[in-house]
Formats: structure tokens, sequence, C-alpha cells
């Protein structure tokens, strides 16, 4: 199994709208999915950063989930199985996600930061 196609950091944001002006405007970031509550934004090649503005983990604003993109769906059971073996605290089984269109699941890292392992329903990133 080869590693990880791209990653995603996600953060909350109060204003999605100002938020995803001043990454476009001023750090020339492309907007490269809007999926209505989160936009993801290309940083660099298969990097990318996306702002949510619905509370998508818990109430403090500066919660972080880092987002590792994999190849198929069977990769994501994949990682659920060694995550689980190593016991790493798992917050809930791979599932569908039909809104955001992803097949996902997430997990905690010692240092209390939300890990999400996720395959895209969909191309990502959509073809230009």
């Amino acid at each position: 199994m080869k590693a990880f196609s791209s990653t995603i950091t996600f953060l909350q944001t109060n204003d999605l709208k100002n938020t995803s002006d001043f990454y476009e405007q001023n750090l020339q970031c492309k907007l490269i999915l809007d999926q209505g509550q989160c936009r993801i934004f290309e940083t660099s090649k298969n990097a990318y950063i996306g702002f949510c503005s619905h509370d998508f983990l818990e109430k403090n604003q500066n919660t972080v989930c880092l987002t590792f993109v994999c190849n198929s769906k069977e990769e994501v059971d994949i990682w659920y199985e060694k995550l689980k073996e190593k016991k790493v605290p798992i917050k809930a089984c791979p599932a569908e996600n039909q809104k955001f269109k992803i097949y996902n699941f997430f997990a905690t890292d010692p240092n209390g930061i939300s890990i999400e392992v996720q395959y895209f329903l969909h191309k990502f990133p959509p073809d230009e």
C-alpha cells in the first residue's frame, strides 16, 4: 500500500466568506472544493487547507483536524484496522458520509488532535 495521496488540514472559522476571501486574494490559494459548510484550498501539490463554518469537531475555535486522503475505500479500512491494532483511540468505524461525499473515520493522536482518514467518493482534486 502506498503512502497517502494527499493531506488536508481542517480548521474552523466563524466567517467562511471572509476567510475564503483572505486565502484566495491575499495568499493566492486556489479554491479546489466548495462543500457549502467547508471549503478546501490548494496550498501546494497534494497539500490542502480546509475551513469549515460548522462545529464539525468541538466547540473550541482552535480545533484542528489532520486529514489523510487515501486512494480507495479499502485503504481506509486497512488504516482503520492498523490503528485499531496499535490501540490508537478511534471515534467510530469507517462509514460513508453522503453530505460530504466521503468514506472516513476519525481517530485521536497522543496530543488529542483529531486525525481523519478518508477517501473522496468523487474525484479529488476535481478537474479544472
